[in-house]
């Protein structure tokens, strides 16, 4: 087990500035992601969704672009990009053999609750209209986009819920129990970053909360969570919620840890777990 890689990108990530303009977060998470590059046999297409939706279709070599995985990123609903997930999607595409779009969807605060939603959805209803075999997932704030979207659309073979934010009550006992070992997500915040979003809509509200909405129509769900995320209630409720669910517990891995997959060896293991799930899913449907 790689504690020691997960000690030092806790130290790395514990050291930045928690009141740095949203222009300078956004900057510095995409330099984060930036420090992973895909393999030079990586094909990236971008692609039109909608008439103000674009996102990237990446394809590790010798990928089926029949199948396909629908990836809604993290960022707190504000920070993230189809470019600064390019080489985590290509990790995935070699772990799963399929093509990955990664929608560019409308960030807030310029865009507020349903945009991203909306978004999500519109990606999925086009991964169902130009593959054979569609899957959705998200990690973080992604996820709650990835779980409303298939509460609402029907035809995914499959979920993979990375590290989900699900539950924007924040109503969960770990998001202070666990956050002193989880660098990214700060109890003190967490209110503030749901608004931002939301503005006047409900945190309640079951499309912006999915945890508290319809779960008895999902396809096959994979939940991947690290022991020390303070989010782990979220994924834990999920996974008692949904019979069937794969639960995966991470023993000392912090939130969205497989981000990190060229520095934490626990990252690269958590894909190919998900790749091995996803391959099952999408051959079964």
């Amino acid at each position: 087990m790689s504690l020691a890689q997960v000690e030092a990108l806790r130290a790395m990530l514990a050291g930045r500035p928690k009141d740095a303009p949203l222009a300078a977060r956004r900057a510095g998470f995409e330099a984060m992601m930036a420090r992973g590059v895909p393999p030079k046999e990586t094909r990236v297409e971008t692609v039109a969704i909608g008439p103000a939706l674009s996102g990237e279709v990446v394809m590790a070599a010798g990928a089926d672009p029949g199948r396909l995985l629908v990836w809604l990123h993290g960022g707190q609903f504000a920070l993230g990009s189809a470019a600064s997930y390019r080489a985590f999607a290509a990790r995935v595409s070699a772990a799963n053999g399929c093509a990955v779009l990664t929608p560019d969807y409308r960030l807030a605060p310029e865009h507020r609750y349903p945009a991203a939603h909306d978004d999500a959805e519109a990606a999925l209803r086009w991964g169902l209209a130009n593959a054979g075999r569609v899957a959705i997932g998200g990690d973080s704030a992604g996820a709650d986009l990835a779980l409303a979207a298939a509460q609402r659309g029907a035809g995914a073979a499959a979920l993979w819920l990375l590290s989900p934010y699900l539950d924007l009550t924040h109503t969960a006992p770990s998001i202070n129990a666990r956050s002193p070992r989880d660098p990214f997500v700060d109890p003190a915040e967490m209110d503030a970053v749901a608004a931002r979003y939301l503005g006047d809509a409900d945190p309640a509200g079951t499309r912006a909360s999915p945890l508290l909405g319809p779960l008895d129509a999902l396809p096959p769900v994979l939940v991947q969570v690290g022991s020390d995320e303070a989010l782990f209630d979220d994924a834990a409720r999920l996974a008692a919620l949904v019979p069937g669910t794969v639960f995966q517990e991470w023993v000392g891995m912090i939130h969205v840890w497989p981000l990190f997959a060229a520095q934490i060896d626990e990252g690269a293991q958590a894909i190919a777990q998900a790749g091995a799930f996803l391959q099952r899913a999408m051959v079964e449907a």
